[in-house]
């Protein structure tokens, strides 16, 4: 399925990924696409940056959870302190609590830097002032 609202395409069926990326997305009960998520890990470095494109609400947001927790599992190793880089310039709904998962993890030790973050992310994370327990970045996160 390719959606042509998204910036980031979706895999063709049988075409694999290079290794240490991943792509994964949730849809509503009708089919309708909710989040995307587009991933590159570098295990070495402890980086990963993680790609999202659709909304974060009640609906999909144990799924963003479970992704961003997954992702900090592969890039972490005993000793290293994981970096996250998200790149939100995609999303279009942002819930306050996604605003408190980021700071949670920012205080359970993963360092997480927001690049890009759309309108609705950035007013959001002002209005909860997460702000300031992230690295806000307005430039594409690396890798």
């Amino acid at each position: 399925m390719t959606n042509h609202h998204l910036d980031v395409p979706t895999p063709p069926e049988g075409i694999r990924l290079p290794l240490g990326h991943s792509y994964d997305e949730i849809h509503a009960a009708n089919g309708d696409l909710l989040l995307a998520a587009y991933t590159r890990v570098d295990a070495g470095t402890h980086r990963a940056v993680l790609q999202l494109l659709g909304e974060i609400d009640a609906l999909s947001i144990v799924w963003f959870r479970d992704r961003l927790t997954a992702t900090v599992t592969e890039v972490t190793t005993v000793g290293q302190r994981p970096t996250i880089h998200l790149d939100l310039h995609s999303v279009g709904f942002f819930s306050a609590s996604a605003a408190g998962l980021l700071a949670g993890l920012t205080a359970a030790g993963t360092d997480l830097v927001v690049h890009r973050p759309s309108r609705i992310v950035s007013r959001v994370l002002t209005l909860t002032r997460t702000t300031s327990q992230l690295r806000v970045d307005p430039t594409e996160p690396p890798l």
